[in-house]
């Protein structure tokens, strides 16, 4: 087996471990989900907004909504890692280190995504929008791209604290801003037929944010792992 198909081996291993972690416990696209849906419900019922405010704010809703429930499962996610000294078992494992990044970034993409997948006809229903748009997917999967790739570097960092509870949303709010930004702006934009052209520097921001952190990841990484 040549090098590179041995690296997408590991990346497929380590992401096909947190597949079968989470189907076991149950433990994290649960609480994502239902964390997720209390925001949808507490705003829908405590703002009792207008048809027309309802429209505006969708977007805006539905990345609060994805990013505090990412944030939830990315501490999850590392925190399993510390449990029964996993993460050393995987520092022990002759591999390179990015592919643990990518293994769990993507785990950690995929289970948001499923979190927002759930989400879009729940918000359809609740704030008259049809989210059912493929060009808002598309957002969203570059959105989750850049945030989760972030988050992923970051959670590892935080994990060595005793406050990596508080410090992963501290570290990964700011950071991710422009990306927070840009995906709300875009599906706004999206949400209200707007052509691409009017939110086409948006779209190259978010691609730009997954080309930027997963640079990051590759390069920084093992640094950030075996401190």
């Amino acid at each position: 087996m040549n090098p590179f198909n041995r690296y997408l081996k590991t990346i497929w291993q380590i992401f096909k471990k947190d597949i079968r972690v989470e189907w076991r416990g149950r433990q994290g696209i649960p609480v994502m989900l239902v964390f997720a849906l209390l925001i949808v419900f507490l705003f829908n019922f405590a703002l009792q907004l207008s048809p027309d405010l309802q429209a505006e704010l969708a977007a805006g809703l539905l990345w609060v909504a994805l990013a505090f429930a990412s944030t939830l499962g990315l501490n999850r996610s590392i925190a399993s890692e510390r449990e029964n000294n996993a993460l050393d078992g995987l520092l022990l494992a002759p591999v390179d280190r990015s592919a643990i990044f990518f293994g769990k970034s993507l785990s950690n993409f995929v289970f948001t995504f499923l979190v927002a997948l759930i989400l879009l006809p729940v918000f359809s229903v609740f704030y008259n929008q049809n989210m059912l748009n493929l060009r808002l997917i598309f957002i969203i999967l570059l959105g989750l791209g850049s945030y989760t790739s972030l988050g992923t570097l970051l959670a590892v960092l935080s994990i060595q604290t005793r406050a990596r509870d508080v410090l992963l949303p501290v570290l990964l709010f700011p950071l991710a801003l422009p990306i927070l930004i840009a995906a709300v702006e875009s599906s706004r934009l999206v949400l209200g037929s707007h052509p691409v052209s009017d939110y086409q520097s948006w779209l190259f921001l978010l691609i730009a944010g997954n080309i930027l952190f997963i640079g990051v990841g590759l390069l920084f990484f093992e640094t950030i792992l075996e401190e």
